[in-house]
């Protein structure tokens, strides 16, 4: 193993560009930043502070960043909301505690991330993505992995190919496109955009604005708080249409009501009261 110790009384910005094995980043209350790496080639890789950018850079293997089978695992405890830009090939990463804005690139890792609290852009081939909480404005690229997002408390774009989308709390505007996967919202305060080819989409629980849903084979299900007043434009080529909103009547000025639109090709539409 080898170790690096910095005094670090601010919040840093980290960047690390490794290919494949794993990145655990551990944000705290400290005014010290420990690195530790764990690999055939652990001396090799480039470990150095300027200021408040502390770089961690692999070595380039045979066939580029991304080829070589040597792995490295790169453990990183840091001041809370630090921000972070990686640049990973296969590896890993996760995150414990709160960082700051976040720029991640990476090839066909996996995601786990705790608490988000800048602005940030996550983009992925094909590994999954877990965020437990983003606090502000949040997007994320992927081909194919799932996206599983615990609280968004600002906008969210979201795009992938074939991945499920899974997000349990939406508090500001949200848009999600997929080619195959299934789109899911636990609950929504406000906008929602949902665009799938072939997957379901579902919102449990919408409280208020504008509910554009478009789908072609999958079905779709969308939850209004009753005593909400809903306005409608719901279709379907072939599939089944079906409602238990009760009317609530017009909105009263400043009131919370919702605009839905969905369309489907041959997909069932559901509509229920919650």
């Amino acid at each position: 193993m080898t170790e690096y110790q910095f005094e670090t009384h601010q919040p840093i910005n980290l960047y690390v560009e490794i290919g494949k094995g794993g990145v655990d980043l551990h944000a705290e209350d400290t005014t010290e930043t420990r690195v530790a790496i764990v690999g055939p080639d652990a001396d090799d890789v480039l470990v150095e502070l300027d200021g408040d950018q502390l770089r961690i850079i692999a070595p380039r293997q045979r066939g580029g960043l991304f080829g070589g089978d040597r792995r490295l695992d790169v453990t990183v405890t840091l001041p809370s909301h630090s921000n972070v830009a990686t640049k990973l090939g296969s590896a890993d990463l996760r995150s414990t505690g709160t960082i700051g804005a976040c720029d991640v690139r990476t090839g066909s890792g996996d995601l786990v991330l705790d608490e988000i609290a800048g602005e940030s852009l996550i983009e992925s081939g094909s590994g999954d993505v877990t965020i437990d909480r983003a606090d502000e404005r949040l997007r994320i690229k992927s081909g194919s992995g799932d996206i599983r997002l615990g609280h968004a408390a600002q906008d969210v774009v979201i795009s992938t190919g074939s991945g499920d989308v899974q997000i349990r709390e939406a508090d500001g505007p949200t848009a999600v496109k997929t080619g195959s996967g299934d789109l899911s919202i636990g609950r929504a305060l406000t906008d929602v955009g949902l665009t799938t080819g072939s997957g379901d989409l579902e919102i449990k629980a919408i409280a208020a604005g504008r509910v554009q849903v478009k789908g072609a084979s999958g079905d779709v299900r969308v939850g209004v708080p009753a005593g909400i007043p809903v306005w409608t434009d719901v279709s379907t080529v072939s599939g089944r249409i079906h409602s238990t909103l009760e009317g609530a009547g017009e909105p009263e000025e400043g009131a919370d009501y919702v605009e839905l639109r969905a369309k489907t090709v041959s997909g069932d539409i559901l509509l229920t009261q919650v």
